[in-house]
């Protein structure tokens, strides 16, 4: 098996996550006054699950950065 070089140190990156997975948070919270205008003009479900995934892609953001900044060192 071949040498493989350490994976990168993604740490630095870990605080642009948080602050972008929370200023995507505020977002979603501070625009769920237009949900009920967005249902009407584009369907309910369309409207949820477009919600649902921006909701799971900012939670996920936030969730890698917490990780990396609590657990930099983890073996992967």
């Amino acid at each position: 098996m071949p040498n493989r070089p350490p994976p990168p140190d993604m740490t630095p990156l870990a605080s642009l996550a948080i602050l972008l997975g929370v200023i995507m948070v505020l977002a979603g919270v501070t625009q769920s006054d237009r949900i009920p205008g967005w249902a009407a003009d584009y369907g309910t479900a369309l409207t949820i699950l477009a919600i649902g995934a921006y909701l799971l892609v900012a939670g996920r953001v936030l969730h890698w950065g917490i990780g990396e900044l609590l657990d930099p060192a983890r073996s992967r």
